[in-house]
């Protein structure tokens, strides 16, 4: 059987036919991609998700025990609990930035044919090279979709919308964080729906494809919670969890961390491709280098 051709990423593109070289552009991609975010984004992501699971157990063991009904302590066993908490979700920031970083420099590598011997270590290089890059804007898009979302739903959309290319801008073009924000907005221009409506759609797939893999562990988890609490109105004692449940709860969530890192490049992918499409559409950039290749020759 035929191995089928790479895949171009300049080129337009109707909503299903992104859909479709994105899973295409994954499957010849995926070892290469998994390596890279593997050495270098899981080790936090998985650390993150660990404090924060043994974190949200402790809680949640705290509000099923004895303590619920001693104020000071669950204040006091909450307080214990902050520390862990503000470090998890410190690593998890810095794992999907270092996550996005690392997908958009490999999907710049590939598209300038740099991809083939690319090291996990030369990439995470790039990535490092260019945080501030990706950092900035980041915190731009966050605070200008909060204002959005104070407003009302609909600018928090529209915000959502034309900001959605800004990480394709600084892999791409090396635009910085400013910059990226008004090249995003100048593609999305005119085509605000359709890039929004590939948001959504490309984001619930990539959460559809996370819950999926941990569904068991969150079956266990409403099971156990399920019976502590059948079994406290049979006995009408406190309810309580077993000892392994905060254990458990923090190992489940390290897993989701990690498994939501390696299924995340999706949404990167697709918008590539959006921003290519849009940028072939507007532009017309591989006609005109084609035109001016047959006018040399």
């Amino acid at each position: 059987m035929q191995n089928a051709a790479p895949v171009q990423l300049n080129q337009v593109r109707d909503f299903g036919q992104i859909i479709s070289a994105t899973f295409q552009f994954l499957k010849q991609n995926w070892r290469p991609l998994l390596r890279a975010l593997a050495v270098t984004c899981l080790p936090l992501a998985l650390l993150s998700g660990f404090f924060m699971g043994k974190t949200m157990g402790d809680i949640q063991s705290l509000s099923f025990g004895e303590q619920v009904n001693d104020p000071t302590a669950m204040f006091s066993g909450m307080m214990e609990s902050m520390l862990p908490l503000m470090l998890g979700y410190l690593l998890m920031v810095a794992a999907f930035l270092l996550m996005m970083a690392v997908s958009y420099e490999y999907l710049r590598a590939y598209h300038f044919g740099e991809h083939m011997d690319i090291t996990p270590g030369a990439l995470f290089q790039r990535a490092i090279g260019n945080i501030g890059s990706y950092l900035g804007s980041s915190v731009l898009s966050i605070v200008l979709f909060m204002v959005g979302l104070m407003l009302c739903v609909l600018p928090g959309f529209y915000v959502l919308s034309v900001l959605a290319l800004v990480f394709a801008c600084i892999a791409f073009e090396r635009s910085g964080a400013v910059a990226s924000l008004s090249r995003s907005n100048e593609l999305v221009n005119g085509h605000f729906w359709e890039v929004l409506g590939l948001v959504i759609v490309i984001g619930l797939i990539q959460w559809l494809i996370t819950a999926a893999l941990m569904l068991p562990f969150t079956i266990v988890s409403m099971v156990v919670t399920f019976n502590s609490t059948f079994d406290a109105i049979t006995t009408q004692g406190a309810p309580a969890l077993p000892p392994w449940m905060t254990f458990f709860t923090a190992v489940s969530t390290a897993l989701q961390m990690a498994v939501s890192i390696l299924t995340y490049p999706i949404v990167c992918v697709a918008l590539s491709m959006k921003y290519f499409s849009l940028k072939e559409t507007k532009e017309g950039t591989s006609l005109r280098a084609k035109v001016q290749g047959f006018e040399e020759a």
